[in-house]
């Protein structure tokens, strides 16, 4: 519809409203990336759980240090260590991943509530929502 538009009207948008539909991590990079175009849209969310465990929500994004912060304040780090190989970050799946160390979910008291069958907590983002977070742009 984009190119339609254009090439129709020679117009181009700088703001793009949809619905959820819209809002998965390749077509809102599609559009930020390719077209230059601010998405007004919800991103897809799967993160509820109906297990009555911690879901993605819970957790806090912390922009400026690229981590996430459990409902305990635990800290959850792509990397705990420096590799000496510097990694791009994203797996196979097109997915980053934010872990917590085990001791601090050893010890914590939410455990049950947080990851009772996994040795720690981890949060998956899509890799385009990240890097949509990490260059500022604000999602609806």
């Amino acid at each position: 519809m984009i190119d339609r538009v254009q090439k129709a009207h020679n117009l181009m948008p700088e703001r793009l409203v949809s619905d959820t539909a819209y809002g998965s991590g390749p077509m809102l990079d599609w559009l930020v990336e390719n077209r230059g175009i601010a998405p007004q849209i919800s991103v897809i969310d799967k993160s509820a759980r109906k297990n009555g465990t911690f879901e993605r929500a819970d957790f806090i994004f912390d922009t400026e240090n690229d981590l996430y912060i459990c409902p305990c304040g635990n800290e959850l780090k792509q990397y705990h260590r420096a590799y000496k190989t510097p990694r791009s970050g994203a797996n196979k799946d097109e997915a980053i991943r934010y872990r917590a160390h085990k001791s601090d979910c050893d010890a914590c008291a939410l455990k049950e509530r947080c990851t009772p069958k996994e040795p720690q907590c981890k949060v998956t983002r899509s890799i385009e929502v990240v890097l949509l977070f990490r260059t500022g742009l604000r999602l609806s």
